[in-house]
């Protein structure tokens, strides 16, 4: 334990803190997609096809985000790809709300 209090005296506070949060926020984009994945296949529901690959992306781009500032990244397409990411996700998470199911338009035309 004593070799990594060192490392992370050098490293400033701000830059571990979002760090920790990229890293909590890659694990838990990486459990919502196993629950999506869960609960797609007990349900059924294609809607939740969107959401896994909205989550998907998410977790993508957070680790992808993560590397870019632990490694220092600096490719130049960092710039077109981030900004899709985001609107990837927006557009998934869109379809998975607006997307009408067939099984909820025969439960409406069937009452």
């Amino acid at each position: 334990m004593h070799f990594i209090e060192p490392l992370i005296q050098q490293i400033p506070i701000n830059d571990m803190i979002e760090t920790l949060l990229y890293a909590a926020g890659s694990v838990l984009s990486a459990i919502l997609i196993a629950l999506s994945i869960s609960a797609y296949r007990k349900s059924g529901i294609k809607k939740l096809q969107y959401a896994v690959i909205a989550f998907s992306l998410f977790c993508g781009f957070l680790i992808y985000e993560n590397l870019e500032n632990l490694l220092g990244i600096d490719n130049p397409y960092t710039d077109i790809i981030i900004p899709s990411m985001g609107l990837a996700i927006l557009v998934f998470f869109f379809l998975a709300v607006i997307k009408k199911s067939v099984i909820d338009k025969k439960l409406f035309y069937n009452q």
